[in-house]
């Protein structure tokens, strides 16, 4: 399956990303999102998958504000 994931910084003015992933994102897992880490903060199904695809809307927060 491929999960399509809209990425969300929480308190950064730009409109995020999306990527396609192999595995879904979980939270309190760390990505890198350009040159900053960000750790999932929350994962939401968009619509339920159809075929070979999910759709994902992950919210993060920079991993120097979530300690």
């Amino acid at each position: 399956m491929i999960y399509k994931v809209s990425y969300v910084v929480v308190g950064k003015p730009h409109m995020g990303t999306i990527v396609n992933l192999d595995a879904p994102p979980r939270v309190g897992d760390q990505v890198q999102l350009g040159d900053e880490l960000c750790e999932v903060a929350e994962v939401v199904d968009l619509i339920p998958p159809s075929e070979d695809f999910a759709y994902l809307h992950v919210t993060c927060r920079l991993v120097q504000e979530a300690a």
